[in-house]
């Protein structure tokens, strides 16, 4: 199970000039109405773009199997320098490269000021050609989706009339991370359609992913035809009377406690109830994330009476970033290839197999994509295969 443990507690303490407990809430409580209406996301981002004291904000999610991009939303950047923003994306992505990125976990901000060394940004074209005419002195990236087939970034731009990014922004950014995941991660599921409040049992039933809305205690209030399927067959969901439960006692424990938590406080809830896996390993994933709903009259209207929405859905393996990353690192054509089959679940001998090689001469087209972009494990290859398919991709 998760650990409890949030960046929201003891809020006064962490830095100096914090908004109050009450601004964040309502922030958070405007993120997760962005999962159901993504239509919401262009107010939510004026409102992060004043809490954060930025200049502009852009929010991107990208299809890394056919390169398209799926939702993008920005404020406070003229379209001029969102079109040219793409010409910079093979030096943005080589930054990845850089210790001071690649060591940083997934869930902690990204601040161009603090992790992308000042002799680099002295030599940038991005810095000097996009950056500095629109007076951005400092840049904050943060990962809201990192799988297979999916990466989406919330990127927030300082002028420099207000100063490089402080602790009071990256306090407040480790707060929202977990929040923005939430909202991305169910949008992304329920395909960003909008739950029509009016007809919620229609629009619910027309999902491919199962949703179960559930009491406080995890008793469960509604589920759509998706669900009921999971539940009627040998799926990773079941009903046992009348309470939702999993085939894995850590994930239901897990989903029953951010139910519990959501009930009495919606922002309190962090990393619990997000990424909920419920099957074991060598099964194909399934993943559920837990939406409060009471507290929002949006989401209360989708199931009156209802503490929790659990989304159910199952995570694709079969797309890969191995293209954006021979663009951003000069790979080719047989490294990319070599790239394409790990970053698909293959073994290093299956990759070799299928193209007709050595398992050696694979090795050391590998050697040579781990020299090229700077790391040493597969693990890390994937994360910066990820991280450079949002940028490279138009």
């Amino acid at each position: 199970m998760q650990k409890s443990s949030d960046p929201f507690e003891n809020w006064a303490e962490k830095a100096h000039d914090l908004p109050s407990i009450e601004a964040v809430s309502a922030l958070i409580g405007a993120i997760y109405d962005c999962a159901l209406d993504p239509g919401l996301w262009d107010a939510t981002l004026v409102e992060l773009k004043e809490m954060f004291r930025c200049q502009d904000v852009i929010l991107g999610m990208t299809d890394l199997a056919s390169g398209d991009t799926i939702l993008t939303k920005s404020v406070g950047i003229a379209p001029f320098w969102l079109e040219r923003l793409p010409f910079h994306a093979a030096e943005v992505a080589s930054w990845q490269r850089l210790a001071t990125v690649r060591n940083l976990p997934l869930d902690e901000p990204q601040v161009i000021s603090r992790h992308v060394p000042v002799e680099v940004r002295e030599q940038s074209r991005m810095e000097r050609e996009w950056a500095e005419p629109q007076g951005r002195v400092d840049s904050m990236s943060l990962v809201l989706m990192d799988s297979p087939t999916r990466h989406a970034l919330l990127r927030l731009g300082r002028h420099k009339d207000v100063g490089v990014f402080t602790e009071r922004e990256i306090a407040l950014a480790r707060v929202l991370v977990p929040r923005l995941r939430r909202a991305a991660a169910i949008g992304d599921l329920i395909e960003l359609k909008m739950v029509e409040t009016e007809r919620t049992n229609q629009a619910l039933d027309a999902l491919s992913v199962g949703v179960i809305m559930t009491d406080a205690e995890g008793g469960i209030l509604h589920a759509n035809r998706a669900a009921e399927t999971m539940m009627r067959g040998d799926g990773p969901i079941r009903s046992t009377g009348g309470m939702l439960r999993t085939n894995l006692p850590s994930a239901t424990q897990e989903l029953h406690s951010a139910i519990a938590l959501v009930d009495r406080e919606e922002a309190a809830l962090g990393k619990t109830g997000l990424g909920v896996r419920l099957t074991n390993p060598g099964e194909p994933p399934m993943l559920a994330h837990v939406l409060p709903l009471k507290q929002s009259e949006a989401r209360a209207r989708v199931q009156p009476n209802a503490a929790a929405a659990v989304f159910v859905g199952a995570v694709s393996n079969d797309a890969n970033g191995a293209e954006a990353m021979s663009v951003a690192f000069g790979l080719t054509p047989m490294e990319t290839r070599i790239l394409a089959g790990l970053l698909a679940g293959q073994t290093l001998q299956q990759v070799a197999g299928a193209l007709g090689v050595a398992r050696t001469t694979a090795r050391t087209h590998l050697d040579n994509v781990f020299a090229k972009t700077g790391v040493a494990r597969q693990a890390d290859l994937i994360r910066v295969a990820m991280q450079t398919s949002a940028i490279v991709r138009p």
